[in-house]
Formats: structure tokens, C-alpha cells, sequence
């Protein structure tokens, strides 16, 4: 089910990582860029907008140390936010994805509230099928490491959160693991095996834990 979200802006804390257009373009679905016009008509997202139709919302970065995207209308008033630092549009639906809950959402208005649903595993590897999915919960409790077998030569993996923790900002770090990161926190692209830090400025704390990747 949708979860329903008022249209408020709601302030959300965080930096962004560095957006490289190299890097979003070797993801296959191209993130809406800011100025972006898009529509919602008959439960269809668009970005095919007739310019007299004055029923079309356009992207925007918001400002100050936030770093998600809001939707205005044409008169420049706010009218939703996604949360997200990544939106496409794929067969009539809109995605977003947020570097703070490494979460894949679907959005649609019901009336004049947005809905938001979070996608399951089976919707995200259905979306990104040359990715092996690897969930918070696949990590130990004990030391919250994962051992991994590496895949090929670019083994690529997206880190999916399916817990209630949030990642403000968590980076990675890593002692001969050969990886690169793409704009979307959760996505790597590993070369070479070695370990993987993602953590919270290096803390192992309860309510900052570390998550250690071992790819062998």
C-alpha cells in the first residue's frame, strides 16, 4: 500500500555525493535533471508537457544542507518533495531513490496527496538486473560484516536497506578493494576483492553501526 505523504515540504538533512555525469550515465535510467518539467495525468507520469497546459510540476534542488529534489507549479509555488536525490520515469510510473534510507520509491497523487510506496526486493532487482542485491539484514549481528563472493570482473551490488535505520552520512572506505561509487549511495562497481567499510565517519557504535563487506 501507499503511504500517504501531505503536501509539506518536510526538511531533510544530508550532502549529496558528488553527481559525475560519466557515473549517472552508466546507470541505465537517467536521473530527471533540475528543471526538469514533468506531469501526472490519468495515474501516467510524463515528461512530455504541453506548455499551455499549466498542469505540470518542475524539479528542483533544494537549497541550504539539504539535498533532495521538490516539485513546483508553474506559478513557482512548492508542491511536493520526494525526499529523493534520484527520480526516473519508467513506463508511466516515477521512481525515487534516497541516499539516506538507501530505499527505491514509487510515488502517485491520490487527489492532492502524494503517495509513496517503497519498493521490495523483487521490484528493485526486476529494475536493475545486473546488480546483485545485498539487504542490511544479510549482515551478521554480531560484527556486522558480510563475506561476498565476487561476480565477474565489474561485479556490480546495490546495498538495500530493509530495516528502519537512516544513513546520514555514511561513506565508504576500504583497504584494497578496488570500487567505485556512483551518485546513489547504495551502488558500487567492484574490480578487485579485498574489504569494504560503509560507516558513519568510522564509528561502531549502536546507534551508528559499521557494515563491513568482505569480497572474496
Amino acid at each position: 500500500m501507499f503511504k500517504k505523504l501531505f503536501l509539506i515540504l518536510m526538511i531533510s538533512l544530508g550532502l549529496a555525493l558528488p553527481a559525475l555525469a560519466s557515473e549517472m550515465e552508466s546507470i541505465q535510467y537517467k536521473n530527471l535533471k533540475e528543471g526538469t518539467m514533468v506531469s501526472y495525468i490519468d495515474g501516467v507520469w510524463t515528461t512530455k508537457i504541453n506548455k499551455s497546459d499549466s498542469n505540470y510540476f518542475t524539479k528542483k534542488i533544494s537549497a541550504g544542507t539539504g539535498s533532495y529534489s521538490e516539485f513546483y507549479n508553474p506559478e513557482g509555488a512548492f508542491v511536493f518533495s520526494t525526499g529523493c536525490q534520484y527520480e526516473f520515469i519508467l513506463d508511466g510510473k516515477l521512481y525515487g531513490y534516497s541516499n539516506y534510507d538507501l530505499k527505491f520509491y514509487e510515488f502517485a497523487f491520490n487527489e492532492d496527496i502524494l503517495e509513496q510506496r517503497e519498493l521490495s526486493q523483487d521490484e528493485v532487482q526486476e529494475l536493475f538486473k545486473n546488480y546483485e542485491i545485498i539487504k542490511i539484514s544479510d549482515f551478521a549481528a554480531s560484527t556486522n560484516s558480510l563475506k561476498i563472493k565476487k561476480h565477474g570482473r565489474n561485479f556490480k551490488i546495490i546495498l538495500l536497506n530493509d530495516t528502519d535505520r537512516y544513513f546520514y552520512n555514511y561513506s565508504y572506505s576500504s583497504n584494497n578493494a578496488k570500487f567505485k561509487t556512483y551518485p546513489l549511495k547504495g551502488f558500487l562497481c567492484i574490480t578487485k576483492k579485498g574489504m569494504i567499510q560503509f560507516s558513519h565517519f568510522g564509528d561502531n557504535t549502536k546507534n551508528f553501526p559499521w557494515f563491513i563487506l568482505l569480497v572474496r
